[in-house]
């Protein structure tokens, strides 16, 4: 992709001339072979500033565009035709002919099952599994409420225990919707989005998408992918950690005793006790900041101790799952096909029906940063023909049984501590 130059029409050997500071900065995204100028736009574009990461140079934004719009290709590609474009000749020296040649057949064979798994309906919503998993939310959350009502403080305990599932439960349901694969209908998913992760977490919808599509843009992408930005609470990776007395505090040396303990609690209530509470209201996002008052008024029918003991579940729940898929896995600066991002810097987790509920099928990680409009459940129906995928490119397709993900996740923060503690 074309850097960020000052020349109007200018890219990489186009013998443009950067010393000029008369000219204007032009800003281009690549895109199906063609560079789009995307200046004035960048500003407008909906989704935020995970835009910026395909202005930089050598990107390409071919694949994100395709697959984090599935759902309104046709929009897509209407609006690209009012932008200037050019052909995009200087690729080859770019990436150089071995990488240019691999990631054009990455992508001859990605497009190609793409277009296979679309044309099969693989990309349909179920409503009826959709109504299922929102009523396995209310009843779970429904039984936990009754139990706070015992006389046994186990049984209230177990009663808090329930309603941090279902509300991390809901985490999982939110996720969907928020990459428009709940009901396929994009401003439908929204409004449920908006609506689930309110209530259900005391969360902003659109602050999480924003941040959440920068993390499949390009997972464990140094300075671009935002699951790694965790300081000063947890550390997955050292070169995180900017200053070396940083990687010597106190929660990064304990990080393999706090991360469930602490850290994921700590860096929930941030979340919901400041920084989407003051997100919404600064963006007059109301139907948002409605949602998330909606689950205070529940939680204050819980009792505040319930709350926090739930609230500690879910983020438990929620952030040690997650964790299982990245987090031990190596990091990287360079630029990145869509494919290699997820098979190198991400990995599947026990392919089996009871992990499948356990993790709300993210379990399927891979299938799931190749295909984020997918609905969730289809894609244990998918899993063999990505690994043949990989296997065809010579690529490692990383699936782990639970323990050993498990096993992994604290590992790496261990020797993430070690290596901190003695740099």
């Amino acid at each position: 992709m074309a850097p960020n130059t000052k020349s109007e029409v200018a890219g990489p050997g186009d013998g443009y001339d950067e010393s000029s500071e008369s000219r204007s900065v032009v800003k281009e995204i690549l895109y199906e072979g063609n560079y789009y100028d995307v200046t004035n736009f960048i500003k407008r574009h909906p989704g935020g500033s995970i835009i910026e990461y395909y202005v930089a140079h050598g990107e390409d934004a071919t694949h994100a565009m395709q697959q984090f719009h599935q759902r309104s290709s046709k929009k897509i590609r209407l609006m690209l035709q009012s932008f200037k474009k050019r052909p995009a000749t200087d690729r080859r020296m770019i990436l150089g002919e071995e990488k240019l040649k691999r990631h054009q057949a990455l992508t001859e064979d990605f497009n190609k099952l793409y277009l296979e798994l679309e044309k099969e309906g693989m990309f349909r919503p179920s409503y009826v599994h959709n109504i299922y998993r929102i009523s396995e939310i209310i009843a779970i959350g429904y039984v936990g409420y009754l139990l706070l009502f015992s006389q046994s403080y186990l049984i209230k305990l177990l009663g808090c225990l329930l309603l941090g599932l279902a509300q991390g439960r809901s985490g999982w349901v939110q996720h969907e919707s928020g990459h428009h694969s709940l009901t396929g209908n994009p401003k439908a998913d929204r409004l449920i989005h908006a609506v689930i992760f309110g209530l259900g977490l005391g969360l902003s919808s659109t602050w999480w998408a924003r941040g959440h599509n920068r993390h499949h843009a390009m997972p464990q992408r140094l300075k671009h992918d935002v699951d790694l930005d965790t300081m000063p609470l947890i550390a997955y990776n050292a070169r995180v950690v900017s200053k070396k007395e940083k990687g010597k505090s106190f929660l990064i040396q304990n990080q393999i005793y706090l991360f469930l303990t602490l850290d994921t609690l700590l860096g929930t209530l941030a979340w919901q006790l400041y920084l989407h509470p003051k997100y919404v209201l600064k963006h007059g996002y109301y139907l948002q900041a409605i949602s998330i008052f909606g689950h205070y008024v529940l939680a204050y029918q819980c009792g505040f101790l319930p709350w926090l003991i739930s609230t500690w579940a879910l983020s438990a729940y929620l952030f040690g799952n997650f964790a299982l898929s990245h987090t031990f896995l190596p990091v990287t600066e360079d630029v990145t096909h869509w494919v290699e991002y997820s098979l190198l810097h991400t990995a599947d987790v026990e392919q089996r029906p009871w992990c499948n509920w356990w993790m709300g099928y993210l379990n399927y990680q891979i299938e799931h940063h190749l295909f984020p409009t997918m609905p969730q459940f289809r894609h244990p129906l998918i899993k063999d023909r990505v690994k043949a995928l990989a296997e065809k490119h010579n690529i490692k397709y990383y699936v782990y049984s639970y323990k050993e993900a498990v096993y992994r996740t604290f590992k790496n923060l261990s020797d993430v501590s070690e290596q901190l503690k003695e740099a």
